[in-house]
């Protein structure tokens, strides 16, 4: 799975390796799917406004491109860190649905 990351917030070498690890615990499912072709995993983060200071400030969108379909999760927070976990765990969601549908 090929994993690309933008960003329109600084990515501190931490940040980045926590994405990494985030996203990496779905290969298996992913590969389960996606026999054939390498699946891409595109990673968006950033803030959702400059000013504000407090509430969900923080995006993260993440898109899963197979070979016949694109999943997508997007999901605001308080901190980069809840966001990020909330889209992976919306995208692993929107995996298993797509798998139940489509392989069964």
């Amino acid at each position: 799975m090929n994993i690309i990351i933008k960003k329109s917030i600084d990515l501190t070498p931490a940040l980045e390796v926590y994405l990494q690890k985030k996203f990496a615990a779905l290969e298996k499912l992913v590969n389960a799917i996606n026999k054939t072709n390498p699946a891409e995993l595109t990673i968006e983060i950033g803030r959702t406004t400059n000013h504000h200071r407090k509430g969900d400030v923080y995006r993260a969108a993440v898109k899963l491109h197979l070979a016949r379909v694109t999943l997508r999760a997007k999901e605001e927070a308080e901190d980069i860190r809840i966001a990020i976990d909330a889209a992976k765990d919306t995208l692993r969601e929107e995996i298993e649905k797509y798998k139940d549908r489509n392989l069964r």
